[in-house]
Parts: C-alpha cells; sequence; structure tokens
C-alpha cells in the first residue's frame, strides 16, 4: 500500500505530534522532564564501557588470529 500523503502533510503531522505529546501528558496529569545530566551520563558510560570491550576484543582477535 503506497502512502499518497504530500510532503507538507508530512511535516504538519510531525508538528503536530508534539501538541498531541502534550495534550497526552496534561490528560495523564504528568509533566514533561528532560533528561538529567547524571541519567545522560550513566547512558554514555554504559555506551563507552560496550565499545572499549568491542575494541578490545578486536586487538586480541588481530593479535593471536591474524598475526601468526
Amino acid at each position: 500500500m503506497k502512502d499518497e500523503r504530500r510532503f507538507k502533510e508530512v511535516i504538519n503531522t510531525i508538528k503536530g505530534a508534539e501538541k498531541d505529546k502534550d495534550k497526552f501528558c496534561k490528560a495523564a496529569r504528568i509533566e514533561r522532564q528532560p533528561m538529567s545530566n547524571e541519567q545522560l551520563k550513566m547512558i554514555l558510560e554504559a555506551g563507552l564501557c560496550a565499545l572499549g570491550m568491542i575494541l578490545i576484543f578486536l586487538f586480541f582477535f588481530t593479535l593471536f588470529y591474524l598475526c601468526k
């Protein structure tokens, strides 16, 4: 099924989604809050730790298997 909407309609839908999110939060009686610095720091540290593990694995893989 092909989507027949025009580009401007898609842009208006995206802009309307932000308003709908505010209406939903108001109806649920909750406030939208930005991510705290502590949460961001925790996510970034976990990502860097996973990246470090991958890089260490690749280092040892190349060291033991490709440098015979």
